[in-house]
């Protein structure tokens, strides 16, 4: 089949992991002898403002209206060369114009959207949702609230690329747990508990050190800063008119007493944060440059799986599947995540991978791994083995194109 997609969110990877699902798809649908056609578009420009669900600006829905005309006669370009079968697209409101896919649709392509947010971030992708063929979300407790947009719904989970996450001979481990990811939600107060208790673990990724900035992040973001307010009030983070707008934001959606409560619900998280910038900052290592390796280098890899149920500090912490869970066993990793039922219908917990409800166990279990070498190799080779044989990417385009019939 020939498969045309616009999945980067930039064609920049320095920007929103702009080559993250190409590096997981690409490889998968070449493997199982598709062609894939990839969209020259750039969908940076509406990527700064993705996180607005609705209710555009006219400056919004002008960049939004070009991109989707710029895709649309790119589709029926290439479709008339080589009559393209299906359209992947990773799409937030934002990105494209749903009425768009009618013109698609007539053309007699399938349309399959990507979404990875459900179960926190629906209404970011909702519009898109209810007007693509196809929605594929990988938490399976999402197929809800697609359906009351009237989507059409396909549970297929995320999976590892064995090419880029992998086993790497010749590295001795260090009798440490690491965790490999940005600063959010509740990661922070887990990590504080493991180093209050001893137990010796590095971190790497962003956010954990004050006025942190990615060096290739910092070469490139002026090329963007004439796109970040696009008629919008976008004060800057940490000032007095960012407060307010979130207490109205608060107010409005909840009402007084709920939004009170959920301010200072905030104002707490946010204090308590930043009491533990200091302890956290003792454990930081920088960025992985490569995953594979910085996971061979420890006994323990540790991942967190809660997530705010609105995407907003002082919601309420719900667990779900995440993308590591399949690549840090890929990499055989002794790994401990976060329990969810989900998970548990992926890999044998205690065998395979093992898992959490409580900072209390995730110490005890961090310690036990830490000083119970054989063990945690047990657990290493046998979580290795399962992801290689049914967590690949391969296999999940295999379920996704059997469960929409091409």
């Amino acid at each position: 089949m020939i498969i045309f997609t616009a999945i980067r969110h930039s064609i920049d990877p320095n920007f929103y992991y702009g080559n993250l699902w190409t590096n997981n798809f690409y490889p998968a649908l070449q493997q199982l002898g598709h062609e894939i056609v990839e969209s020259q578009v750039d969908l940076i420009s509406a990527s700064r403002f993705m996180q607005i669900p609705s209710n555009f600006t006219q400056e919004e829905q002008k960049i939004r209206d070009t991109i989707t005309q710029k895709i649309v006669d790119e589709v029926c370009q290439e479709h008339k060369q080589k009559h393209i079968d299906i359209f992947l697209s990773y799409f937030y409101n934002a990105h494209f114009n749903p009425e768009g896919f009618e013109e698609i649709h007539r053309l007699g392509i399938t349309t399959v959207n990507f979404y990875c947010n459900s179960t926190y971030q629906f209404e970011l992708v909702a519009e898109i949702a209810a007007k693509v063929n196809v929605s594929w979300h990988p938490e399976k407790g999402a197929r809800s609230v697609y359906l009351k947009v009237g989507a059409n719904p396909v549970w297929v989970q995320l999976g590892a690329d064995p090419e880029l996450y992998h086993p790497v001979s010749g590295i001795t481990r260090q009798t440490k747990a690491c965790f490999v990811g940005q600063r959010y939600a509740d990661r922070d107060r887990y990590l504080a508990q493991l180093m209050a208790n001893q137990v010796p673990v590095d971190i790497y990724g962003s956010g954990w050190v004050s006025q942190e900035v990615h060096p290739q992040l910092r070469r490139t973001l002026h090329k963007y800063e004439d796109l970040v307010s696009l008629g919008r009030l976008s004060p800057k983070p940490g000032s007095l008119m960012s407060y307010t707008l979130v207490i109205w934001q608060n107010l409005k959606q909840q009402g007084i007493v709920a939004g009170i409560y959920r301010t200072l619900s905030q104002l707490h998280y946010r204090h308590h944060s930043h009491q533990l910038v200091s302890l956290l900052a003792s454990a930081y290592c920088g960025f992985a440059e490569n995953m594979s390796h910085t996971f061979a280098q420890y006994e323990v890899v540790l991942n967190f799986s809660n997530v705010w149920a609105d995407g907003r500090p002082g919601s309420t912490l719900i667990p779900h599947v995440r993308l590591r869970d399949f690549e840090a066993p890929m990499c055989r990793t002794c790994y401990l995540t976060g329990y969810t039922d989900e998970i548990a219908e992926f890999y044998e917990l205690g065998k395979e991978i093992d898992t959490y409800r409580s900072s209390d166990e995730l110490v005890d279990k961090t310690k036990f791994y830490l000083s119970h070498p054989s063990q945690a190799d047990q657990l290493r080779e046998a979580g290795y083995q399962r992801a290689r044989c049914d967590h690949t990417w391969r296999k999940r385009f295999e379920q996704l194109l059997r469960q929409i019939s091409l």
